[in-house]
């Protein structure tokens, strides 16, 4: 069976075995992409509020720090939490998924890098892929239109909105 998910998904699926998992990029085509490995990426990132005061500020970048160079914080991120930090403290991971998309770069591959930042919302992203899922039930030119229409009027009442 094929899964299409991350790798934050294997404890809801590690009960199949990891004798049973693995993964598998996904081509479409392109010239090149025989050289390429899993997409990665996250659309979370870590963010000090500059409007904090100035001991909050060295705060939370004190605990960001210990988060990543404290046996402590590096155990709780890598292995309670399941992160992989991209940081020569991060520890080899127990999710089977990791491990074998960590295999793909072992033999060079270059990863597809996921680029969330550059997404206007939660929101935009949710009409597109609402878009897409009617049109992959019902490959019609009007269900086409309607992908087209939330991608880029969707982009463009983004823009204006964040003005």
């Amino acid at each position: 069976m094929f899964y299409q998910n991350g790798t934050w998904e294997y404890k809801n699926i590690a009960d199949v075995g990891d004798e049973n998992l693995g993964i598998l990029p996904i081509y479409i085509g392109v010239d090149g992409e025989e050289e390429q490995g899993v997409c990665t990426g996250t659309e979370n990132y870590w963010c000090v509020n500059a409007k904090a005061s100035e001991d909050d500020i060295q705060a939370t970048l004190d605990f960001m720090n210990w988060c990543v160079t404290s046996e402590e914080g590096v155990e709780a991120m890598c292995k309670d939490m399941g992160f992989v930090i991209p940081f020569s403290s991060n520890l080899e991971s127990e999710n089977t998924l990791v491990n074998e998309a960590n295999k793909y770069l072992e033999e060079g591959k270059k990863p597809v890098t996921w680029v969330f930042s550059t997404m206007p919302s939660e929101e935009w992203k949710n009409g597109v892929g609402s878009a897409l899922t009617s049109y992959a039930a019902d490959q019609t030119d009007a269900n086409w239109e309607k992908v087209v229409s939330a991608f880029v009027d969707g982009w463009a009442a983004e823009a204006a909105a964040a003005k």
